[in-house]
């Protein structure tokens, strides 16, 4: 089975496909005819042109890019894919003067001056934003030179990576497989074959982390010299201006995650106890299952279950699911040259989506794509919004995923009353929350450490050992520190992109954000659904904080977080209850 790409383009040799390339073209020169408007024309119709340029150009290139890199995800060898998505990011690199420019000449206008316009008030809190980001603006000739060296320096580390990783061969049992499907062998109900393949996994990776690691080092060394250059006061800053979030919100839910650190521990050695470890849990036990729920699930049984689960909190839910799963939205399993991992792919401007996911049958697949088909819903909300309010923060992208993950979970275990089975449902959504509470801890503290270090090379010998250093801070006495993962730096794509630092806490944020909104859910379910949706569809066009407010809560306080957390102990409480029963 794999995803319907003809809403895009029928192939690469579709007639549109080049037409909406010339219309690019056409546009461009455009846009880049802004600047000249600036002495001549009135600054209301300067800024309703550049919204009218920006929308059109929104609309055609996400479209392009989405088909080319969609195209890429499933085959990392489409050798076509990587050549048309050079080819736009360079012609939308003409464009950076004249977005410079017009970020300049917007600097010191007064946008309130224009709020009985409705087009500038849809697309206000954009505006702003630019106005906001226009102070670390290098010259014009300074931004085009970066942004025509970033195609090989950044972004081509970026794709190094991707390409080693997605076709990087593992020796398993004399057998040769993928990455993907190694790792997913921590899901296995044999303890031999999770051990075996977390050797083989990092056996695997001695192939290219001498690479892969320079891809890294030299990233990060970019992001430094850049967020000196360009004025940024620390290597947070510019994320958080990205995030639309305030320091004081990050402050005070690492902080909160930090203070229950303890509770994890606990969890993680009584399953180690449960599993016969005489220490704390090796890392290729991490996703052991446990409980006598020993059944996996054909694609269509987690069908049913996703669409019934939704179905349990709104028909609307339900519908879109539904209809991800009939129109071919889905690429659902691994193969060869296929990235690993999952994601969500919004197509606005279709009103669609398209998820790609590595399905084996485990119940952590079910969760995977039912977070996804999150990511999904929340596009299909924003996608009345105007095509600049496309995009949510960081933050908040994982707000619909985490939330929709909560109704599966919670589905299953109100139609379950055996001990054993519960047991497994419940501990296999702690996984998840210790990974995303927990790991995305350790993977903060390890790009934090590399930041520090990025005014220089950074050795594969000392990514791995940082990598190490961070997991014993992050897992404490949980994980056996015999046993802990020195490359979970190299599989992680998130690391490689210049533009997206710290993409790790935005997880952390989902999750607790996420299980905040669940919690008011329960209290009142009529008014949250009527509300919810608005939230969503506020979270491209509002702060972090805004957004939150919304609802009625305070990020910017510990206690939020600790509230979210209360709620994750309660399933430790009941999971440790269930290992040692």
């Amino acid at each position: 089975m794999n995803w319907n790409l003809d809403d895009l383009y029928k192939g690469f040799d579709d007639p549109k496909y080049e037409l909406d390339v010339l219309k690019v073209e056409k546009l461009i020169k455009e846009y880049n005819n802004l600047p000249n408007m600036f002495e001549k024309n009135d600054r209301l119709d300067v800024i309703l042109e550049y919204i009218k340029l920006n929308e059109e150009l929104t609309v055609l290139t996400r479209t392009l890019f989405s088909f080319n890199s969609l195209s890429n995800s499933v085959d990392v060898s489409n050798q076509k894919s990587l050549v048309n998505m050079a080819k736009l990011s360079k012609m939308l690199n003409e464009t950076t003067e004249a977005s410079v420019l017009f970020n300049r000449f917007l600097k010191d206008i007064d946008l309130n001056l224009y709020l009985n316009n409705e087009i500038i008030k849809n697309n206000l809190f954009q505006l702003e934003k630019i106005k906001k980001s226009s102070k670390y603006l290098l010259t014009e000739k300074e931004e085009i030179m970066y942004a025509k060296l970033q195609q090989v320096s950044s972004s081509s580390w970026s794709q190094l990576q991707s390409l080693l990783t997605s076709k990087l061969d593992v020796s398993y049992n004399d057998k040769t497989i993928t990455l993907p499907e190694v790792r997913n062998l921590a899901y296995d109900n044999n303890a031999k074959v999770r051990k075996d393949a977390y050797y083989s996994e990092l056996k695997a990776y001695e192939k290219v982390d001498e690479v892969v690691a320079m891809a890294l080092s030299n990233i990060k060394r970019e992001v430094v010299i850049m967020n000196d250059i360009r004025g940024y006061k620390d290597v947070y800053e510019p994320t958080l201006i990205r995030s639309n979030m305030e320091k004081a919100t990050l402050d005070a839910m690492i902080s909160a995650m930090k203070d229950y650190r303890p509770y994890f521990e606990e969890y993680l050695i009584a399953k180690a106890k449960y599993l016969g470890h005489d220490n704390a849990l090796p890392f290729y036990d991490l996703f052991a299952p446990v409980g006598k729920l020993d059944k996996t699930y054909t694609y269509d049984e987690a069908k049913d279950i996703v669409i019934n689960s939704f179905n349990s909190y709104s028909e609307k839910l339900g519908n879109y699911a539904k209809k991800a799963f009939d129109l071919n939205w889905i690429d659902p399993f691994p193969k060869k040259g296929k990235r690993g991992g999952a994601f969500c792919s919004n197509q606005p401007q279709l009103k669609q989506s398209r998820i790609l996911s590595n399905f084996t049958g485990s119940l952590s697949d079910v969760s995977t794509l039912a977070h996804e088909l999150g990511h999904g819903y929340h596009g299909e909300v924003i996608s009345d919004n105007t095509p600049l309010n496309w995009s949510y923060p960081m933050p908040l992208a994982e707000t619909a995923s985490i939330f929709c993950e909560t109704i599966v979970t919670n589905h299953l275990l109100s139609n379950i009353d055996n001990d054993e089975e519960r047991l497994q449902v419940l501990e296999i959504a702690l996984q998840g929350d210790t990974q995303v509470i927990i790991d995305i801890l350790s993977r903060f503290i390890f790009e934090d450490s590399i930041f520090k270090l990025a005014d220089g090379p950074i050795s594969k010998e000392e990514m791995k050992k940082l990598m190490v250093e961070a997991q014993k801070e992050a897992y404490g006495k949980g994980l056996d520190s015999n046993f802990l993962h020195p490359y979970m730096w190299l599989n992680k794509g998130h690391y490689y992109s210049a533009g997206l630092n710290f993409y790790n806490f935005p997880y952390a944020f989902g999750l607790l954000f996420g299980k905040g909104l669940y919690s008011k859910y329960l209290e009142d379910k009529e008014s949250f659904i009527l509300n919810y949706d608005k939230l969503l569809k506020l979270t491209t066009m509002a702060s972090v904080e805004d957004v939150a407010k919304s609802m009625n809560i305070d990020v910017t306080k510990k206690d939020f977080w600790i509230s979210s957390l209360e709620l994750i102990k309660k399933d430790i409480d009941e999971v440790i209850r269930l290992l040692n029963k």
